[in-house]
Formats: C-alpha cells, sequence, structure tokens
C-alpha cells in the first residue's frame, strides 16, 4: 500500500461527460489496482461534511440540489480500513444557470394528468416552447400519455411522473417539419440491425439521419433524466407495427431471420447523430424492440438507470452504434435479448460507411437477466476501445460475449474485461441474420484482455475463443490475455477453456475456484497456435 502523501487517490477524479447541470453533477474516478489495500472511497463536501461513501466498485457519485450558479469543489478520499491513504482528489466546478420550467399539466399546455386523453400535442408543443437552458418538465404523480416526441438542443426533458408511450403505430409517425428523409409511408430515415432503412419514430427522438455528413451534429446538450419513469408501447406496439409490414415480398426490407417487419420498429429512446446528451436517473420499460439506441453520436454517458424488458422481442437495453466517448455506470439491466449490444453496422453498408464504436467505459452495472454484455453481431464498421469494468453480469444467457458472422469483415480490438462477476466468457461465429453482400474479408478480433474476474457459469465449457472461417480462409482471435480468473462455483465440477482458431492465447493464473487447478484447455490442433499457460 501506498504512503506517499503526494501520491493523488483515486486516480483521474473527473466530472462525467455532459452531466454538470443547475442543480447538480455526476462525478467519476478510477480505482487504481497497485493499490489493493483500497476498502471504501469517500466524497466530502466543500464544507467538510460527508456526502457519501463508496465502495470500491463504485467509482462514481451523483450529487443533486445543488444551487444554480454556484462555485463548488468536491473531494474523494481513498480510506483502507480507518488510514486514509494518499492525497486526496479534488475537483472544482460551477453549476450552470438556472432555467426556464415549462410543467406539461399546466397552462398553456394542460395535458391531461391521469394519461386518458393522448396529450402528444400539447407535450410537444412546450418542447418547441422550451428555451435554451429550459426543462420540460413531466411532474411527479401524473401520467402523460403521447405518441412519438422530438427534443432539440439546450434542453432538458425532466420525468419525475410517468411518461407513457402509445400504443398506436400511427401516433410514431414523423411529423411535416421533421428536417430528416421521410418516405411516403411517413417513416423516417433510421438505423436497425446495422442497416439504413425507413422506421417508425420512438417515442423519444433526438437528431437526424444526414447521409451527406454522418458525422454533423443535429442536436447536442440534451438531458432526459427524472426520478420517474419512461414506458414505451411495449410488445402491443411493436407487434401492430410489425404486423403493418409482415407482408415478406412486399416489405424484402424488414425481414429478420424469416420473420417478417421486424425492422421497421421504433425505439424507447433514440439518438441519432447528437452530441453531449445526459441520460439518467429514470426507470425505462416496455420498448417496442430497443431501448436506448445510440447512432453516429458523440459525448453519451448514461447513468443510474433501471432498464427492464424482459417480455419485449429484440429488447436491447442500451446500443451505441457507430457512436464514440460513450460512457454507461451505475445501471441494472433485466431485457429481453441484449443487456448492451455494441454496434457499427452491418455487411455491406457498415462497411463502406466505415464508422466505428469507439472509447466506451461501462462500470458498475448489474445485468440480471438478458444475454449480457454483446460486443456484435452488427460490427462491420469496427469497435475499438472498450473497458467493462466493476459489474456484475449474472443470471444471463451468455455473459459477456463478442459475436459476428463470418460475412460481416470490419473489426473489434482493444477490449477489456476487468473485476466482473461473468456468467461466461464466448467469442465465436454465429449462424443468424446473415443477409447482406459479404464484406471482402472476416472480422478480425484481437487484443481482448479478461483478467480480475470471476466467471461463474454452470456450464462445463465457461469460456469459449473460437475464430472465423469461409470458403477455406480463416481469421484467427488474436492477442489474448486471460488473467487471474476463478472459473465456476466453489461446489462446481471440472470447467473448460475451447480454443479454436486462436493465435498468441495467454492464460496466466487461471485456475477452478472448487480446487484451485487450472482448468482443462481444450485446443482443436492445427488452428490454435502460441498458447501460454502460467
Amino acid at each position: 500500500m501506498s504512503t506517499e502523501h503526494n501520491v493523488v487517490l483515486p486516480q483521474h477524479l473527473r466530472i462525467a461527460p455532459a452531466t454538470l447541470a443547475a442543480t447538480g453533477v455526476s462525478l467519476i474516478w478510477d480505482h487504481p489496482h497497485t493499490e489493493p489495500a483500497i476498502t471504501q472511497y469517500r466524497v466530502v463536501k466543500t464544507d467538510g461534511l460527508l456526502y457519501a461513501v463508496r465502495d470500491t466498485s463504485q467509482t462514481h457519485f451523483t450529487i443533486a440540489g445543488l444551487t444554480p450558479a454556484t462555485s463548488y469543489t468536491v473531494t474523494v478520499e481513498a480510506w483502507a480500513g480507518s488510514t486514509r491513504v494518499g492525497t486526496p482528489a479534488v475537483v472544482a466546478f460551477t453549476t450552470k444557470a438556472a432555467g426556464k420550467v415549462l410543467d406539461v399539466t399546466k397552462a398553456p399546455y394542460a395535458a391531461d394528468p391521469t394519461g386518458k386523453t393522448l396529450a402528444t400535442a400539447a407535450v410537444q408543443q412546450a418542447i418547441t416552447d422550451c428555451p435554451a437552458g429550459g426543462t420540460v418538465l413531466i411532474p411527479e404523480m401524473t401520467t402523460i400519455r403521447t405518441g412519438a416526441l422530438f427534443l432539440k438542443s439546450q434542453m432538458t426533458l425532466q420525468v419525475d411522473g410517468v411518461l407513457q408511450g402509445s400504443t398506436d403505430p400511427a401516433d410514431y409517425l414523423a411529423p411535416s417539419d421533421y428536417p430528416g428523409q421521410v418516405n411516403a409511408d411517413g417513416l423516417l430515415l433510421n438505423r436497425y440491425e446495422g442497416w439504413e432503412l425507413p422506421t417508425y419514430a420512438s417515442l423519444l427522438n433526438a437528431g437526424w439521419l444526414n447521409q451527406a455528413d454522418r458525422q454533423a451534429v443535429n442536436c447536442r446538450d440534451l438531458t432526459i433524466c427524472g426520478e420517474g419513469t419512461i414506458a414505451g408501447g411495449g410488445a402491443a406496439l411493436g407487434d401492430a407495427e410489425k404486423q403493418l409490414y409482415a407482408d415478406q415480398e412486399k416489405y424484402p426490407l424488414y425481414v429478420s431471420d424469416t420473420m417478417g417487419g421486424r425492422r421497421n420498429r421504433g425505439r424507447l429512446i433514440q439518438l441519432i447523430q447528437c452530441h453531449t446528451v445526459d441520460i439518467h436517473g429514470l426507470t425505462l420499460v416496455d420498448p417496442p424492440a430497443w431501448t436506448v439506441h445510440m447512432i453516429y453520436c458523440d459525448t453519451i454517458t448514461s447513468h443510474d438507470l433501471t432498464i427492464y424488458s424482459p417480455r419485449i422481442d429484440n429488447g436491447d437495453g442500451w446500443d451505441p452504434d457507430s457512436s464514440r466517448n460513450l460512457l454507461i455506470y451505475g445501471s441494472t439491466f433485466n431485457t429481453g435479448d441484449d443487456c448492451i449490444a455494441v454496434k457499427s453496422g452491418k455487411n455491406p453498408e457498415g462497411n463502406t460507411i466505415g464508422l466505428p464504436t469507439s472509447h466506451l467505459l461501462a462500470f458498475d452495472l448489474k445485468m440480471q437477466g438478458g444475454h449480457g454484455m454483446i460486443i456484435g453481431s452488427e460490427m462491420s464498421g469496427g469497435v475499438e476501445d472498450v473497458i467493462v469494468r466493476d459489474s456484475q453480469i449474472q443470471g444471463t444467457d451468455y455473459g459477456f460475449e463478442i459475436k459476428a458472422n463470418p460475412d460481416r469483415g470490419g473489426y473489434v480490438r482493444q477490449v477489456t474485461l476487468q473485476d466482473c462477476v461473468v456468467d461466461r466468457v464466448m467469442i465465436h461465429s454465429m449462424p443468424y441474420n446473415t443477409d447482406g453482400v459479404p464484406a471482402a474479408t472476416l472480422p478480425a478480433v484481437s487484443e481482448i484482455t479478461i483478467r480480475d474476474t470471476a466467471v461463474t457459469g454452470a456450464e462445463e465449457r465457461v469460456i469459449q475463443l473460437v475464430g472465423f472461417q469461409r470458403d477455406g480462409e480463416t481469421a484467427p482471435v488474436r492477442k489474448v490475455v486471460l488473467e487471474n480468473l476463478t472459473l465456476g462455483a466453489a461446489s462446481a465440477g471440472p470447467k473448460e477453456i475451447y480454443l479454436d482458431y486462436c493465435d498468441d492465447v495467454q492464460i496466466r493464473r487461471v485456475v477452478q475456484t472448487a480446487d484451485g487447478r487450472t482448468p482443462q484447455i481444450i485446443q482443436n490442433e492445427g488452428n490454435v497456435h502460441g498458447v501460454t499457460v502460467k
């Protein structure tokens, strides 16, 4: 343990991007692995009083109830038992000025607070009227029922009650003043399962897709927050949207895995070409398909969310798609599909557009149902620099998974899973969602590190690393480090690590929890090279 007072601990204390507001801010920091004796962090106010005590997996704290336009200094201390370690980290900031608040239940909007009457027009008018820095408020103890809403730059949507989405597809058509492309049916240009195509609008929409410049910013400085619930139209809406386009001969674009109409559905929250967005504090439930989807975005922070979609077809939780500088933390998932799915387009379009998802940090997450933490399968534009740490991924189908079809092309690289508890670890090819012209090359997966993690699944084969093959061509998974891992439960039987089409795999201090022995390592001879075990 370091005892030098000039060592600043914790490391890299900072304001989470997009979170500084008039009455609150979210702070994040890094846990130094060179200081294993640290047992907790203490967040201290300007006046020296204690805000909170955080354990070593909770390297974040969101402060509410601050005074607008006021300067603050916050200190975070590292403690080992009853002893403070190193020099505390300090961050100073000034909150933003207070903005105007527009309560949608008050005049002139007078949205029905019982949810019995559709209030789309009233809430949309409040959004239109909201000045820069202002807030549109859905107050507590109310239910506001709407169709699609279209947010804008420099505003906050605060949901302290319930924002309830309609179940009628007609309520999710693009408005006449929508700035993006709209087809003859009123569907707006979007991206789903890796292809750009018209879909229904989502419950909350921000930005629009500009095919002439996908990196242009069409919405910025947006906050979606509150202590309430955003509830979509759920399976009723999703099924209705699918049914209207179920004719596979008439609408072949919407066919997914032999099922018609699956690709035209909206999301719960859709961000397209947005910059600097904070989504926090909310319970998000019952999307028609994916819950939160970000396309061609930059600097998106999501935290302190509960995402619940266990009965939804394609009910993903949080899907960054060809986006960068992404943060998600302090959130809980129970989903009908992937809890998080990191995407970047599908062959051949994703390869041509070539915009990767990059610089993603996910920590202090609880994934309690669904498929787990997933990269792919639509990763043709590339995925790089992904860190997942201090998270519990248990009760899921796949745990931590990197998946792609051999036709995807693209790459996944520089991925780290650290200090987690996870059901399984899987890197492999998958046989579904296979339409689309194949990419010229196979997927390239490399520089994958799994360390300081418990892999607790009941399956015998809890780690599976399998590269890609197509028509006699192969692409091995390269440069993998498995370090300081425990496999299985204390009462579990033998565990396996399976390797096929792999090159340069380092296995260090990987043991079975039950007996402390090295697990069985099964290699497909001739396809695996450069494996070292220590």
